[in-house]
Parts: C-alpha cells; sequence; structure tokens
C-alpha cells in the first residue's frame, strides 16, 4: 500500500498526497502524540460529572454487568432491551467488580474506545494514503462533536467504528508485509482476532464485511501480478480463519437463539411500512443532510439538530467525497489515478455503514445508529484536506498558509469543547435525557439505612403496564437489579398490575398502604422520568 505507492509504480498510477517538505517521523510522532493527549482530554475530562445522571440505556448495560457479577458469568449477548451484543457490557462487568456501580465507570470502557479509535484511524489513514492524511484524519476525528459525544456515553456502539478502524489497518499492513517477503501471521492473526471482537460491539458492524472485502481486494490489484499476488492467498486465509474462530461463539448463540439475530432490525425496520422504497430515499436525503444542514434531534445524541460535522470539515469532507470518486474512476477504469485504493476503502465504508441507519424508521437523522459511519468521514475530510493544502501551497505564500492552518486547528481545538462542556452539558433537556429524576431518586435512596425499607413506586401513564425502563436507573444506581440484590437494600419495586389506577393516583393509594419510604417515579407519556 503506503510504501508501493510512493515507491510508484512504472506510471501505473500518480503518486498519493504529497508530504510537505517540513514533515518529517520524529515531527510526525509528536504530533500525533499531541493529537491523542487532545482526545484523551477531551473524552476523559470530568468524565465522573458529565453526562449528569444515568440514561437508562447505559444503565441496563450496568445492570446486566452487576448481574455478571452475581452469577459469575457473562455472556456473548444480552437479549433484553431489544438485544444487545455483549462485548461492552463484559467490559462493564470486570470495571464496576473493582470501582463499583457509579454511572463514570460505565462511561470508561468507552472514552477509551473513542482515543484508541484516534490512534487507529491515523494508522489506517496512514497506511491507505499518507502520514500527513493520517494525522488530519486523526485531528478531526479526535475534535469532532459527534464521536466525542459517544465516546463520554456508556453504549457499545463506540466500540464497532474501533474495531473496524484496527481490523482494516492491520489486514492491510499485515498484507503489504506479505508482499515485502516479511513475517506477517502474528499480525494477521491478530487482524483477524480484532475484526471478529467488533461483531461483539453493536449490529451496525454485520455491514463491515463489504469493507474488508472491498480492502482485500484493493490489495490485490494493488500487488502487481504473478509472485506479489500470489503471496497475499496465505495471509488472508490466516485472517479470515481467526476472524471466523473468534465469531463463532455469537454464531453459536445465534444459531441457538435464531430470533435474536433481526430481532432489533425487524422492529425498526422501513419493509414494515407501507411505502418502504419512498422511506428509503427519505431517509438517505435525511443522513446525508445530518453531515452538512440538520443532524439528530434528540439531545442524547446531539445538540438537537445541529449538523454532525462542524462546516469546515464538512467542506472538506464534500470535497475528499468528490475527490475520491473521480480518483476510484480513474483508478478502476484507466488503471492510474491519486490513491484510488484509499479512497475506495473509504466510500465503501461510508455508504456501507449508512446502510443500517437508512433501513430503519426511527428517529432520522439517528446519530447513535449511523455512528460507523465516522471514520470513513473523517478519511476523506483529510484526503479533501490534503488536496487542498497542496493545491493552495502553489499560490500562496507558506507563511499565509501556515497562519491559516495554525488559525483552523486552533478553532477546530475549541469548538469541540465549547459545543460539549458549554453548550450541550449545561442544556437542561441533557440532564431530562439522562434521566435526571431517577438518579435524584437513587441518590435520595442511599443517603437511607440500609435497614429502612424503601419503596420505588414506577408509573407510566399511558404506556403499557410493567416496569418503566427508566427505573433501570435507579436500580443500577442502588445495586438493586436482582432480587438477591433487593433484598440485601431493603427496596422494593411496585408496578401497577392490570385494574390499577394510574399515573399519581396510584404513588398515593401504594404510599397509604406501605410501612416506609416511598418514592415515585413517574414516566410521562413520551418516557421522559420526572418526578
Amino acid at each position: 500500500m503506503r510504501d508501493e505507492r510512493e515507491r510508484g509504480s512504472a506510471g501505473r498510477r500518480e503518486k498519493s498526497a504529497p508530504v510537505p517538505a517540513e514533515f518529517s517521523i520524529r515531527h510526525g510522532r509528536l504530533t500525533l502524540a499531541l493529537i491523542l493527549a487532545l482526545a484523551a482530554f477531551l473524552r476523559f475530562y470530568q468524565i465522573t460529572t458529565i453526562p449528569p445522571a444515568l440514561h437508562f440505556d447505559e444503565a441496563m448495560n450496568g445492570n446486566d454487568a452487576m448481574e455478571n457479577l452475581e452469577t459469575g458469568h457473562m455472556d456473548v449477548f444480552y437479549p433484553q432491551n431489544g438485544g444487545r451484543e455483549g462485548l461492552y457490557i463484559d467490559i462493564e462487568t470486570v470495571l464496576i467488580r473493582f470501582l463499583g456501580n457509579e454511572a463514570w465507570v460505565l462511561r470508561l470502557p468507552a472514552a477509551a474506545f473513542g482515543v484508541l479509535t484516534v490512534a487507529g484511524v491515523y494508522l489506517l489513514a496512514a497506511e491507505l494514503f499518507s502520514a500527513p492524511v493520517g494525522l488530519a484524519a486523526a485531528f478531526f476525528l479526535a475534535t469532532s462533536f459527534w464521536h466525542l459525544l459517544f465516546s463520554r456515553i456508556g453504549l457499545r456502539a463506540i466500540g464497532s467504528p474501533l474495531f473496524l478502524a484496527w481490523a482494516a489497518y492491520l489486514m492491510l499492513n499485515g498484507a503489504r508485509r506479505a508482499r515485502a517477503g516479511r513475517p506477517y501471521l502474528g499480525r494477521m492473526l491478530l487482524a483477524g482476532v480484532v475484526y471478529g471482537l467488533g461483531f461483539y460491539t453493536y449490529i451496525a458492524y454485520r455491514a463491515s464485511p463489504v469493507v474488508i472485502a472491498v480492502a482485500a481486494l484493493g490489495a490485490f490489484l494493488e500487488a502487481p501480478k504473478g509472485g506479489p499476488r500470489r503471496a497475499l492467498w496465505r495471509p488472508l486465509a490466516v485472517f479470515a480463519l481467526a476472524a471466523v474462530a473468534t465469531v463463532t461463539p455469537l454464531a453459536v448463540y445465534f444459531a441457538r437463539h435464531p430470533g435474536s439475530l433481526l430481532r432489533r432490525s425487524s422492529e425498526v425496520s422501513i419493509f414494515n411500512g407501507p411505502r418502504p422504497f419512498a422511506a428509503l430515499m427519505l431517509n438517505i436525503w435525511k443522513t446525508t443532510l445530518m453531515i452538512f444542514y440538520r443532524g439528530d434531534a434528540d439531545w442524547l445524541h446531539n445538540i438537537s439538530f445541529r449538523p454532525m460535522v462542524f462546516w469546515p470539515v464538512a467542506i472538506l469532507f464534500a470535497l475528499g467525497a468528490g475527490l475520491g470518486l473521480r480518483a476510484v474512476w480513474r483508478g478502476v477504469r484507466r488503471g492510474q489515478g491519486e490513491a484510488w485504493f484509499g479512497c475506495a476503502v473509504a466510500l465503501t465504508w461510508l455508504v456501507s455503514a449508512a446502510v443500517p441507519a437508512v433501513l430503519s424508521t426511527e428517529n432520522m437523522p439517528h446519530a447513535l445508529r449511523s455512528l460507523l459511519m465516522v471514520p470513513a468521514v473523517f478519511l476523506l475530510a483529510a484526503a479533501g484536506a490534503g488536496y487542498a493544502f497542496t493545491r493552495l501551497a502553489a499560490r500562496v505564500r507558506p507563511s499565509w498558509l501556515r497562519a491559516a492552518s495554525w488559525v483552523l486547528a486552533a478553532v477546530l481545538c475549541y469548538e469541540p469543547y465549547h459545543s460539549y462542556f458549554d453548550v450541550w452539558a449545561r442544556n437542561p433537556k441533557v440532564a431530562e435525557a439522562f434521566n435526571i429524576a431517577g438518579a435524584d431518586i437513587a441518590s435520595r435512596i442511599n443517603a437511607l439505612p440500609k435497614t429502612a425499607p424503601k419503596y420505588v413506586v414506577a408509573v407510566a401513564p399511558g404506556l403499557p403496564i410493567g416496569m418503566p425502563a427508566p427505573a433501570q436507573t435507579i436500580m443500577f444506581l442502588t445495586a438493586s437489579y436482582t432480587r438477591r440484590q433487593q433484598e440485601e437494600t431493603n427496596i422494593h419495586y411496585i408496578i401497577r398490575k392490570q385494574g390499577d389506577p394510574d399515573g399519581l393516583e396510584f404513588c398515593r393509594q401504594a404510599a397509604a398502604s406501605l410501612q416506609g419510604n416511598v418514592f415515585c417515579l413517574q414516566v410521562n407519556s413520551v418516557g421522559l422520568p420526572s418526578f
């Protein structure tokens, strides 16, 4: 990949994005270290207090982890709450064992995954394009509000970009080593294991085989015919076998529980509606607009309706996508072009990662369901930035271009901090979205003696009878999810039954008949808790 492009290939294709004269390996490593430090700061700063409270989907993951600690075993898939792949919950199980049942503990893996994804995107972009493009991609990702927000929420989707970026890099790097006659076995085994683990993260990852297939095909096409191309069969077979072995436990689970495989995707599928093609076209349009103009409306996922990509980077993304399409056309049609292989991988990633979102009907555009798109967006934005820098370098004084680059870098560093900590985190709708009412009840319960009887009356006017999801927050923060935990903490959950009065009247009747401390968790018709 990278080394072959740098050597050239007898006029078969042009060199990829030129390396600035002042660039050096030493400067590149220092710059990467600064980018990773910035990514870590944004993702770990005030992680114990922001986001506030605890969303019930996060709490459900934590409750499964608490049950794992009680039962002594972990699962590859958790069928509750629509069904969830198990890797994130299993990591949380270990952390809770040592750090306790705190909201921030559930978010630690997400923050770590976020930083590691920045490193993986750098390596992948450097492998596909060049080291400067890799640094630009890593910087754009590190300063992305979209990625930052989900790097601080305890949901499993943040793992999917991480594992795909690292798997693609390791596979392509291993293929390059194999063509050069260097040892590749360990690299390919690791690539297969990492790729297989990605299937334990989030349902959207199931679109990833298309990306890996295009990357593998590109590795063949990039290699000269003959020995170097034949040398790829064995390392790619090692990769495939390692991936299959890693994903086998999950496949066995789905074979035993076939309803779990497509349960969630079928629940939100556009094919449940009367006009699926029209819904598909509308979703494609909304997902495109999400990047440039109108983003996710849910305060859990975004500053409501804010574009998911900051506008200067969105412009570079559009430029990179356009140039990428041209490069792929030239590379495939004419056997030449600038970095066509890298562009093909990035564009394939972008489109395939968007498929799970555009095939769904729920709350479009959906930033969480589209999260796997994020690395591809910034790979293409970095390619666009490399092209723009090269063109401007021939027309603008170096001192002016350098000054403009520093100004843009400063703006991109400040923007995610301001948007996240000053705008998003301080908005009262964020506290509502993260179930501040449930967290407040949990805090008041924890202040009482364990010996005191405590009753949580959970009512959901207009919703089906049963335990409302926001009660999960209370259960996790008070360690009262399982029956044994409820007995140990002396916490009891009262659920309205058929024929009981609705709403606050049920709370009043329960409080009058119970001996102890009674807490009413009322959930309104749109699912947001209030006390």
